[in-house]
């Protein structure tokens, strides 16, 4: 088949980059012929809140792409019409997670509809996880473009019908798991050593962008009831800070917890992401908003143990019982409660882990090349 995407691709980071970078590997060597257009900017500096936008980690997935489109240059989105027109796909897909890209999608599928090309919409994220009420707006004029969507969970397939004014043809497919990050041949001694990290430590993984909904404040409380019955377990917290960092360092302290959590305030680039999930025996995705996380697909690719809300589980996660607790949000108890219990499972094997990784993106790419 011959498809046309657009999206984020390498350099650019974050897990929309990573995803849609996989998917376009994926969808080439099942053998489908796939244009992939990318950006030529992704944010102006100003609406950015991290250091930067680009990973140019060594031995990142790479893929052919034409970065064609600026986000407030209409002419490239002219161009990028253009181009698509050219290759005559049979199938468009595009990945919708923030109105910001609402412009350019709009007068993109536009066009293409007035060409009869027909699109695709892969949704991460219905509304931004801190919408207001232009971005309603905003995306039901996307929304009402698209021919077809896919989506990663009933809940979020909820979140989008309300959106639209008539029946559509909606498939739900769970985010498939990420194997991107290249394995670390350091021993377990070694990274604690580089990462400057307690030996003989039971480690609870967070990982990714820190923001308010992903319910860190939570995760933290939970880890001084947790301390309290083993002090041996501690916390990691790996990823850039978008929100206000002083206040999870208060919490910290009021909680007494400094020697127990580990913060590396930073983008983890592709190259060290293995480090953390090599050295940690449990993933705590305690979110309190939002919809799938790709950071707990992350961890089930390194065959970690997890501990989340329903908040972010789908169909996928629900297959694993005996890997995933599944917790209520907002519920530090029963979190610490969930932490005990999982941190005496057991890894995935490799072999594991590959059928699942093979699973998961055979479901997606089902539904993204059926008829």
């Amino acid at each position: 088949m011959r498809i046309s995407l657009i999206g984020p691709v390498y350099p650019y980071r974050g897990g929309i980059a990573h995803f849609t970078t996989l998917m376009v590997q994926k969808l080439r060597e099942e053998g489908h012929e796939v244009q992939m257009i990318s950006f030529k900017n992704q944010y102006p500096k100003i609406l950015y809140p991290g250091k930067s936008d680009k990973d140019y980690s060594p031995g990142r997935i790479k893929v052919d792409a034409d970065f064609i489109i600026h986000p407030l240059n209409p002419f490239t989105w002219a161009k990028a019409v253009s181009t698509i027109r050219r290759f005559a796909p049979q199938k468009v897909i595009i990945p919708w997670w923030t109105t910001f890209w609402s412009l350019c999608f709009t007068h993109i599928m536009t066009r293409l509809n007035r060409k009869d090309i027909k699109t695709t919409l892969l949704i991460h994220n219905t509304l931004p996880h801190e919408a207001r009420k232009i971005d309603k707006w905003l995306t039901k004029r996307v929304l009402a473009r698209a021919n077809k969507f896919i989506v990663m969970s009933a809940k979020e397939k909820d979140r989008l019908v309300s959106f639209l004014p008539t029946a559509a043809e909606i498939t739900i497919v769970p985010h498939p798991i990420y194997k991107f990050a290249n394995p670390t041949s350091l021993s377990r001694e070694a990274i604690l050593q580089k990462l400057n990290l307690p030996e003989g430590k039971l480690f609870v993984l967070f990982f990714g962008f820190v923001r308010e909904y992903k319910g860190l404040h939570d995760l933290i409380h939970a880890m001084r009831l947790c301390v309290n019955e083993d002090p041996n377990i501690h916390l990691i917290v790996a990823g850039e800070f978008w929100d206000q960092k002083t206040a999870y360092e208060d919490q910290i302290n009021k909680e007494n917890l400094q020697a127990f959590i580990h913060i590396f305030d930073q983008y983890i680039p592709d190259d060290e992401v293995s480090l953390f999930f090599k050295i940690s025996d449990l993933f705590a995705a305690p979110y309190t908003g939002g919809t799938q996380s790709g950071a707990v697909k992350t961890a089930l690719g390194f065959g970690l143990p997890v501990v989340l809300t329903r908040i972010v589980s789908d169909d996928l996660i629900e297959q694993l019982p005996e890997l995933c607790k599944i917790v209520p949000p907002n519920a530090p108890d029963t979190l610490a409660e969930s932490i005990l219990s999982q941190l005496k499972k057991d890894r995935l094997s490799e072999k594991q882990i590959e059928i699942l990784f093979n699973q998961s993106w055979g479901s997606l790419l089902n539904a993204i090349t059926q008829k």
